[in-house]
C-alpha cells in the first residue's frame, strides 16, 4: 500500500504541478507536501523523530507543536532541493522502510505507536491532498482507505474514552464501527471517503454536522478532527 500510494504521490508532485498550493493544507505547495511525507520517511528510518505520544496531540499543547515543528522541519530542509531529488531520495529511503513496514526489522526508537498504519494513512491523506488541489477527483477506493479509517477511528474511540463520552457509530458501505464503550448515544453516516476527510480534519465544523447524523453531534464534533478542528471549509 504505501509503494503504491507513493508512486502516484510522485507523479503528482513532479514537473509544472510542484508549486500549486494545496488548500487542504495552508501555505504548503505540492513539492511541500512531497518534502513532508519524504522527511517522515527519512526521519523514521533514521531514528531521528522527536519522542512524540501522537494520541494526545488532541489536547497536549506540546506534542501538537514538536509535531508542527517536525514537520516544518521536513518542509523546511528540502526548500532548495528540486522536485525530482525529494523524490528519489524519499524512494531510495523506502528501501530501508520496506522491511520496517513488513515487520521484519524493527523501528528506530523513538517510533510512535502504530507507526506503520501512520505512515500509510498520512500517504493516504496527502494523496487526496494532491489529487484535489490538481483537480484529479477521488482516490480509488480500496485497502489503503480501510486501514485510514481504522487508524483514525482508532484515535477518536481512544478521546471518547478519555472524555468519558459514550459511543459513537461510524457507518459506512453497510457497515457499522463503534468507538467508546456500550451503546452508542449518536451516529454518523457518510461513504468512506467522507469520514475519512473528516477525520483527517479536511472537513468543518459544519460540513461535519452536515454529514448524516442521528443523535446529538455536538458532544463529538470538536473530537473528531484528529488535528484540531479546521476553520474553513474544504470542498473536494
Amino acid at each position: 500500500m504505501y509503494i503504491g500510494l507513493q508512486e502516484g504521490i510522485v507523479a503528482m508532485a513532479t514537473g509544472a504541478a510542484a508549486d500549486v498550493l494545496v488548500p487542504a493544507c495552508p501555505r504548503w505547495r505540492v513539492r511541500d507536501v512531497l518534502a513532508h511525507v519524504a522527511g517522515l520517511a527519512q526521519d523514521l528510518v533514521e531514528g531521528t523523530i522527536p519522542d512524540l505520544n501522537l494520541l494526545e496531540q488532541w489536547r497536549d499543547d506540546e506534542v501538537a507543536h514538536e509535531r508542527d515543528s517536525m514537520t516544518a522541519t521536513q518542509v523546511h530542509r528540502a526548500h532548495q532541493v528540486s522536485p525530482e531529488d525529494i523524490s528519489g531520495s524519499w524512494q531510495a529511503v523506502t528501501a530501508r522502510l520496506g522491511p520496517m513496514l513488513r515487520g521484519d526489522v524493527a523501528f528506530p526508537d523513538p517510533a510512535p505507536f502504530g507507526v506503520s498504519a501512520i505512515l500509510v494513512t498520512d500517504l493516504v491523506v496527502h494523496d487526496q491532498d494532491l489529487r484535489s488541489a490538481l483537480g484529479l477527483g477521488r482516490a480509488p477506493d480500496g485497502p489503503a482507505q480501510a486501514l485510514a479509517l481504522a487508524t483514525y477511528g482508532f484515535g477518536v474511540d481512544y478521546r471518547i474514552r478519555q472524555l468519558g463520552l459514550p459511543a459513537l457509530a461510524l457507518r459506512t458501505g453497510g457497515r457499522e464501527r463503534v468507538l467508546g464503550e456500550w451503546a452508542p448515544a449518536a451516529a454518523v453516516t457518510a461513504d468512506r471517503f467522507e469520514l475519512v476527510r473528516a477525520l483527517a480534519g479536511r472537513r468543518s465544523r459544519p460540513q461535519i454536522l452536515a454529514l448524516d447524523w442521528e443523535g446529538d453531534p455536538d458532544p463529538y464534533v470538536a473530537i473528531i478532527p484528529a488535528y484540531g478542528e479546521r476553520a474553513e471549509s474544504l470542498d473536494e
